[in-house]
């Protein structure tokens, strides 16, 4: 799903995997709902390259899976991604533009 209000644009991705989300041609993004709690199969180098977020937001809980995956927060970070994490602030509020 993606949302647009004015210029600002924001994606959330579900479940999808790294190949599916080449796909969607997006564009640039100011916030991105990162996919699958961030498994290490998702939000792949190509997509962030793509869309350039601003911002992302992890919804991730205490796991055994090592979600998200250091792959992930590695990719975010190259990209110079905000990241907000559930894990770590609890719920997380977006004010719309």
């Amino acid at each position: 799903m993606r949302l647009d209000v004015g210029d600002w644009r924001a994606a959330f991705l579900g479940d999808l995997p790294a190949h599916t989300e080449e796909a969607l041609n997006l564009g640039p993004l100011d916030l991105l709902k990162v996919a699958h709690h961030g498994s290490r199969h998702s939000t792949g180098a190509a997509l962030l390259t793509a869309t350039r977020p601003a911002d992302a937001v992890i919804s991730v809980g205490r796991n055994t899976y090592g979600h998200p995956h250091p792959d992930v927060l590695a990719r975010l970070a190259t990209t110079g991604t905000r990241t907000w994490r559930t894990d770590q602030s609890g719920t997380i509020t977006w004010p719309l533009p």
